[in-house]
């Protein structure tokens, strides 16, 4: 075999077995995790419903952000009584009648968790409050959904 012949199948070996390595990194990307927790609150019936978010990182380094959106998922109204945590840098809320939307420009690395704290309004003639949080991670570019059923 030529030397131009052992290179070109040298190359073609190398490129072969790099091939699955770089795909297989795309693989490993890992998002936020996003937790949300709900009560209900008020003596003696229910008046308002708290709403906590905390988003915790998975790299000790910065990366792209999120954008978490609230909906309702049992067709009851979702109203923003009032914001009961500070926002931290980069973080934007935006609220209309029937969702509300959370957005991040960064995750910070670990250990620090950005975390949202609302009050809700109940909805009218329902037993619970059914809250449907998604999140887009512009890292991963993938969309995760949680719901998270608050009893009245």
């Amino acid at each position: 075999m030529s030397i131009l012949a052992r290179g070109f199948a040298v190359a073609g070996a190398v490129a072969l077995l790099a091939a699955p390595a770089a795909f297989a990194r795309a693989d490993t990307k890992f998002g936020p995790d996003l937790r949300v927790q709900g009560q209900g609150q008020g003596q003696p019936a229910t008046s308002s419903v708290a709403l906590n978010l905390t988003l915790s990182p998975s790299y000790s380094t910065r990366k792209p952000g999120v954008v978490v959106t609230m909906t309702t998922c049992n067709n009851a109204s979702l109203r923003l009584i009032r914001r009961v945590s500070r926002l931290g840098a980069g973080q934007s809320l935006r609220a209309r009648p029937g969702r509300i939307v959370w957005s991040v420009s960064t995750v910070p690395g670990k250990p620090a968790k950005p975390k949202l704290a609302l009050k809700l309004a109940v909805p009218a003639g329902k037993s619970k409050l059914c809250v449907r949080s998604s999140m887009y991670d512009n890292y991963t570019k993938k969309t995760i959904a949680i719901n998270t059923p608050i009893p009245l």
